[in-house]
């Protein structure tokens, strides 16, 4: 979450603190010769002025919650600008096979790598996923990866000597 996020939060927050001093600050004095009439009538206008005013705050926690949850939870959606990669001797091997066969699922990955089972195919190829490195499709029943050299124009991919 960059700097002006969070400025941008604190000023929500701090505006709806204001709303929240006002409402409770705002002692209305009634004359002392009302009628039962008025009585509700001014009721009334005050649970219409205080839900306008929660359902206001209702909102406003709401959006900063989706644009909360929009930064955390899309690895791939904020830009991290420069940045480098370490990779393992494996994890770069991987990446070598997705790109010199165009695209490979987990199984293939499985077999080139000589793995007994799926899961550590599948775990690493999430994982490279996840940092941005390969592009993720389903075709049919099976998950594609595929090397995407335009999306990691600016990333330095570290990976030790073979």
């Amino acid at each position: 979450m960059s700097m002006e996020d969070v400025e941008q939060i604190a000023k929500e927050i701090k505006a709806l603190k204001e709303e929240i001093g006002e409402l409770v600050g705002s002692k209305r004095q009634l004359p002392e010769d009302t009628n039962m009439a008025m009585l509700f009538k001014y009721m009334t206008d005050e649970r219409e002025r205080t839900n306008k005013i929660l359902s206001s705050i209702t909102d406003k926690i709401i959006r900063l919650e989706k644009e909360i949850d929009s930064t955390y939870n899309a690895g791939e959606a904020y830009d991290t600008g420069n940045r480098e990669i370490a990779l393992s001797a494996l994890d770069s091997k991987i990446i070598n096979f997705v790109q010199t066969k165009g695209m490979a699922c987990a199984d293939e990955v499985r077999e080139h790598m000589g793995y007994r089972g799926r899961n550590a195919a599948c775990a690493r190829l999430n994982r490279l996923y996840k940092e941005g490195l390969l592009d993720r499709f389903q075709l049919g029943h099976k998950v594609y990866y595929r090397f995407d050299a335009g999306k990691t124009t600016n990333t330095l991919i570290i990976s030790p000597p073979q």
